[in-house]
């Protein structure tokens, strides 16, 4: 089984629970949408990094940008837009979700960065050594 495949199931099952605790919402606001998806990236690039630690770091990020692409068309496309015609729907919905992945797409990001900082993650080898930096902080102005 490949790693696309291991991780999509993980995603499918995600997909389930999401759909399932909205069933009874006839609109989800963009916020909610944005916490949905902030809780899917974290999940989908655990997974990535449990089942694919040796794939490179963009790779990671394209796997992780279309499942979550993915994600986002089985749960929140479905989902009827109050007041605004069948026919102007998937416009909006279109727009909506490519500033939702802009916005996923700088928070992967800022997560990987986050998770290797606080030790998750095993982060890329520096070859700089922060002790021999001497370009000025802000603490020295």
């Amino acid at each position: 089984m490949s790693v696309k495949e291991l991780v999509q199931e993980k995603v499918d099952l995600l997909v389930n629970q999401v759909k399932l605790s909205l069933k009874d919402l006839k609109t989800v606001a963009i916020s909610e949408a944005w916490k949905i998806l902030q809780l899917a990236v974290v999940e989908i690039i655990q997974q990535i990094e449990q089942s694919a630690p040796d794939l490179k770091g963009k790779d990671k990020k394209a796997l992780a940008m279309e499942l979550l692409s993915k994600f986002y068309d089985s749960v929140f496309m479905i989902i009827d837009i109050p007041f605004v015609p069948n026919l102007i729907e998937p416009i909006i919905h279109k727009y909506v979700k490519s500033l939702l992945m802009i916005l996923v797409s700088s928070t992967i990001a800022a997560m990987v960065t986050a998770f290797r900082q606080m030790g998750i993650f095993e982060g890329p080898v520096s070859l700089i050594d922060p002790s021999v930096d001497n370009s000025p902080k802000v603490s020295d102005k």
